[in-house]
Parts: C-alpha cells; sequence; structure tokens
C-alpha cells in the first residue's frame, strides 16, 4: 500500500469513527426529542430548519469550490497563493452572508404565515426556530472556509473530534429539553444555534493557528474572483437545483398534508443520513487525493481512485441499506416510542434515492477537479427540476405523499444516467475535453 492509499484509509477510519459516534447519538437524540417535542413541534421544527436550508445550497457549492481551489494549489505546494484564495473566499462569504440575510428574512416570513400549515399557537414558535436557524446558517457560511482547509489539508483527526464533541453537546440538548418546562420548541432552536456558533468557533482557532495560508484578511481581488466565479456559479446552480428537490418538496409534503408527514419525512432522512455516511466519509476522505492527482498531472492514479471509488460506493451502500430495508418496521418500533404514520414506506424510498445517487459522487469529484462544469450542470439539472412540478401536478390530483418520493427515484435515476454519457473517462485525461 503506498502512501496516499495509507493516508485515504487513516483519514476514511478516523471519519468512520466519527460517524459511528454521530450515528448512535443521532437515532438516540431523534426518538427523544421526537418523543418530548411531540410529533407536531418535531413536524414543525423540521419543516422550518428546511425552510431556512434551502439557502444551504450556498455553503454546499461554496465549500466545493474553495476545496478544489485549495486542493489545487496545495497541490502544486504553493502557500501564496492558496493564502489568496482563503482571503478571498472568507471575503465572498461576509457578502454572501448579508444576501442571504436580506432575502430569507422576507421571504421565510411570508412563507410561515401565508404558505406553511402550522398552528395558530405555534406560529411565535416557529418564527423564533426560524431565527435561530437562519444565525446558525450565516455562521455556518463563515465556518466554510476553515472547513475546506482541514478537508485539504487531509486532517481528518481533528474533524472527527470536533464533530464528535458535536454529537455529544447535541445529547447534553435532550437531556436539557427532557427536564424543561418552557417552549421546548424555542428552547430546542435556540441551544442548537449556540453549538453552531461554538463548532465553527473551534474549526477556526484551530486552522487560523495550525496552517500558514489562513491569515484572516478582507481582499477583493477582481482577476480571483473571475477565476473562481466558474467554478462557484455552476456548483451553486447545481447545488441550488438539489435544494430545490429536498426544501421545497419537504415545504410541498406540509402544504398538502400537514406536518406529521414532515416528521415522518424527517425521520426517513435520518436513517438515510446515517447510511448514506458510509459512503460519504469515504468520498471525503478520497476528495483531496483526487484533486490533488489532478493538479499534479498523474492521471493514471486519478483513474483508478476514479473507478475504484464508485465500485466500492455501491457495495458499501447495498451492504449497509438492504438489511435496514428488510427490518425496517421493527427497527423503527425499537427506536421510537412513536412512529408517524408512513415512516417505514417513506425510509425505505429514500434509501432507494440513495442507491441510485451514491454512484455519482466520484463522477462529480472529477468534473470539479477538472473544472468543466457546464454542460454536467445544465443537463443534470433539467433532469432534477422537472421532479418538483410533477410532484406539485399529481398531489393536486389528490395522489398520496409518497409519490414524491417516486419522483424523485425516476429524477435521480435519469440523472445518474445522463452523467455517465457526459463523463466518458478517457485513458489520458478522465474526462472529455469538452465543457
Amino acid at each position: 500500500m503506498n502512501s496516499n492509499s495509507k493516508r485515504i484509509a487513516k483519514n476514511t477510519f478516523f471519519l468512520y469513527i466519527r460517524m459511528g459516534m454521530l450515528m448512535l447519538i443521532t437515532l438516540y437524540t431523534s426518538r427523544v426529542l421526537l418523543d418530548k417535542l411531540g410529533v407536531q413541534d418535531f413536524g414543525i421544527y423540521n419543516v422550518i430548519g428546511g425552510m431556512a436550508g434551502m439557502f444551504t445550497f450556498f455553503t454546499s457549492s461554496l465549500a466545493n469550490a474553495t476545496q478544489r481551489f485549495l486542493n489545487i494549489e496545495l497541490g502544486k505546494g504553493s502557500i501564496d497563493n492558496a493564502m489568496l484564495i482563503f482571503q478571498q473566499h472568507f471575503t465572498l462569504y461576509l457578502v454572501i452572508i448579508i444576501g442571504v440575510v436580506v432575502v430569507a428574512e422576507p421571504v421565510g416570513i411570508w412563507l410561515i404565515y401565508n404558505k406553511l400549515v402550522i398552528p395558530p399557537d405555534r406560529l411565535i414558535s416557529a418564527l423564533w426556530v426560524f431565527q435561530f436557524t437562519l444565525i446558525s446558517l450565516c455562521v455556518t457560511f463563515i465556518g466554510i472556509v476553515f472547513n475546506s482547509e482541514i478537508v485539504s489539508h487531509e486532517d481528518m483527526k481533528v474533524y472527527s473530534y470536533v464533530g464528535i464533541i458535536e454529537g455529544f453537546a447535541k445529547l447534553l440538548i435532550c437531556y436539557v429539553i427532557a427536564i424543561s418546562d418552557n417552549n421546548r420548541l424555542i428552547f430546542y432552536g435556540f441551544l442548537l444555534m449556540l453549538i453552531s456558533i461554538g463548532i465553527q468557533l473551534a474549526y477556526g482557532i484551530y486552522c487560523v493557528r495550525k496552517y500558514k495560508e489562513c491569515k484572516i484578511c478582507l481582499i477583493w481581488n477582481r482577476d480571483l474572483l473571475k477565476s473562481t466565479t466558474g467554478i462557484v456559479g455552476w456548483n451553486t446552480f447545481g447545488c441550488a437545483v438539489y435544494m430545490v428537490n429536498d426544501s421545497f418538496m419537504n415545504i410541498l409534503l406540509n402544504m398538502f398534508f400537514g406536518p406529521v408527514v414532515n416528521a415522518a419525512r424527517a425521520i426517513s432522512f435520518q436513517i438515510n443520513a446515517a447510511l448514506s455516511n458510509f459512503t460519504g466519509n469515504f468520498f471525503i476522505s478520497l476528495r483531496p487525493q483526487l484533486m490533488k492527482s489532478y493538479a499534479k498531472g498523474d492521471f493514471a492514479y486519478l483513474h483508478t481512485l476514479l473507478f475504484d471509488s464508485t465500485r466500492y460506493s455501491i457495495y458499501m451502500i447495498f451492504v449497509c441499506s438492504v438489511p435496514v430495508m428488510f427490518c425496517i418496521d421493527p427497527i423503527l418500533h425499537l427506536w421510537l416510542k412513536e412512529v408517524p404514520e408512513n415512516t417505514a414506506l417513506f425510509s425505505i424510498l429514500v434509501l432507494l434515492i440513495s442507491w441510485v445517487s451514491v454512484p455519482k459522487g466520484p463522477l462529480w469529484d472529477l468534473v470539479l477537479a477538472s473544472g468543466k462544469m457546464k454542460k454536467y450542470q445544465i443537463w443534470g439539472s433539467i433532469v432534477l427540476l422537472m421532479a418538483f412540478p410533477v410532484s406539485y401536478i399529481l398531489l393536486r390530483m389528490s395522489y398520496p405523499a409518497a409519490t414524491v418520493f417516486y419522483i424523485l427515484i425516476v429524477a435521480r435515476l435519469g440523472h445518474y444516467l445522463l452523467s455517465v454519457y457526459l463523463v466518458k473517462p478517457i485513458p489520458q485525461f478522465g474526462i472529455r475535453n469538452s465543457a
């Protein structure tokens, strides 16, 4: 095993320790929160959190872009250029935060009062939860640049330790919520906001002290921005499409079926997130090596990483999800005191969505490394965007809530098949030379 493979294996090991701890904590906290908040408040929190989360497509796209440029420069050994990337992206995030707040505040309040199905006595609680979630989102924007530094340096041990601390902090929240007699929904949102601030502050302090290029300074370099806008723009466009499929679908379910269905959906996605972390952590460990091998021109190793990661990701998601799908009912009743209606069906369908989505991960990393994103994002997004209007039409025709998930399966499958067509590897490069 060469040094690169050893590094990937070590980083994957630390990430799996993090994942295992967080999985156990998440499963337990979901049980406690559903019991203490109640199905209605649990559903309200998830639909409000998902509504504010509509803007998290920015965080995903910017994180991908920042990691891409940092990996390229670190792969070349250029610390000075990496410092410029860090400072420019830090400044850009501050500007974006202002824009997000200006857009999210009026839109969010309008949706809460006019579109979402929320009992009148819970409106004030919903508004407070939205504000806390929005603050957490802004803090997350700032933290992206520091998280990207840690991933780019392949320092997964620290990433794992902080993640475990975050998990235990959320476990402590469950205890506080259980003994609290105040408005538990508001209190829960407030405590999660405090954790978000603390975690991102810890990442920031570590990076400033550890990495030479992490020098906080506000700069506005037009040439540097011009070189990054294409990556950021197309990446943001693609992430926005996923936002529509996830957050908007959640709102759509609330509009037609109420918060109880949102609770069922939230639980199903928690199960999926726990299992998908097996492949997600593998990709996190893999991505820096893929980016750096591209920067160095080591296309043989790049080619090997692409096909091995695709094969392993398919194995992992299949082995992890099949037993859960066949035993979903006893798992839910063992896990939860009260199982919302449709949770079992939603969980199986969401896992099927992961089946057709996971193999696309290595293809996306390859596209991101090359910077040739235009055709990939345009055609892929057209396929995915069709899911929302089709779902809306069918729900208006009185189709059941599960229809949304069936449509997402078809859309994700179509997206994957299209990705395979658009990203055809060739021996010397790994991707077609067309943009």
